[in-house]
């Protein structure tokens, strides 16, 4: 039985992951080089990125919904020069994991993001409370050495609530600013 179920959340995970490539046009979600490709196969433009995160939020009798951040290093190809900035988006996804609603924006300025700068998450300090109800958070961050994968259910430290608040900021600010009405509900 856990066999069949950690081979579901495999595949489901893997559906958003390639969902959310395709979206901001990239093949895959992993740091260093990506070749841009138009068309007709041929190389337009090269990125390099730092490291992307993704929490996803599964909200008790709510849709679940998740967030991604992508740091992207400055860089250069031909005469093409890529600045250094974060795309952030907030997004609605299916059953099986596919992206069915999303909204995005682009940050120059790379210093803003507290989610990725905060360090201190305490990985042996956990809840031990009932989990029938409340908010559960897969957290996947992948960096040039690292791709690992986080599940909190309520999470109760005060690093982990600290990291909570800033999730729950910026979805907020995302979904205001999406103007998409079943997005801002859930953040209410």
């Amino acid at each position: 039985m856990r066999r069949a179920e950690n081979l579901e959340n495999f595949l489901y995970n893997q559906t958003t992951e390639e969902s959310l490539a395709n979206y901001f046009g990239l093949k895959y979600l992993h740091t260093n080089g990506h070749i841009v490709r138009n068309e007709k196969g041929w190389r337009d433009n090269e990125l390099e990125i730092d490291y992307i995160w993704i929490a996803k939020i599964n909200l008790s009798f709510k849709e679940p919904l998740g967030l991604i951040t992508i740091k992207y290093n400055k860089s250069s190809f031909r005469d093409i020069h890529n600045p250094e900035k974060l795309s952030q988006a907030i997004f609605l996804f299916n059953e099986n994991g596919s992206i069915k609603d999303i909204y995005s924006e682009e940050l120059i300025s790379t210093t803003n993001d507290p989610i990725w700068n905060m360090k201190n998450l305490s990985l042996a300090d956990d809840n031990r409370s009932i989990t029938l109800d409340g908010v559960s958070y897969n957290y996947c961050i992948i960096t040039q050495n690292v791709k690992t994968q986080i599940i909190a259910n309520n999470p109760n430290s005060s690093e982990w609530k600290k990291w909570e608040k800033e999730i729950w900021d910026l979805g907020k600010k995302l979904a205001a600013s999406s103007g998409k009405e079943k997005i801002i509900n859930l953040f209410k």
